[in-house]
């Protein structure tokens, strides 16, 4: 077997794991079914809420639960499926 030949099968090799891990990761998953728990005034943040927000990830059915600073429920939630989902 050729140095250049080992080369590529490592490289290739080595980016179908990177693509396997960053797939398997909870950022790459998506969540379709968001819900807020608790809304609270934020004591940080005049004029926005606290929100805790539980999201079921749709490829394993782990549940995420997150705590979110926003105006709007929709902005929470939409913060949460972006960042964690």
């Amino acid at each position: 077997m050729d140095k250049k030949f080992r080369i590529d099968v490592v490289l290739i090799i080595g980016v179908g794991l990177a693509a396997a891990l960053d797939f398997a990761s909870p950022a790459a998953a998506q969540c379709t079914h968001c819900v807020i728990q608790t809304k609270a005034p934020s004591a940080s943040t005049p004029g926005q809420f606290d929100y805790r927000v539980s999201c079921i990830v749709d490829i394993s059915g782990d549940e995420v639960n997150t705590v979110v600073t926003a105006a709007t429920d929709e902005e929470a939630i939409e913060a949460v499926r972006g960042k964690h989902c």
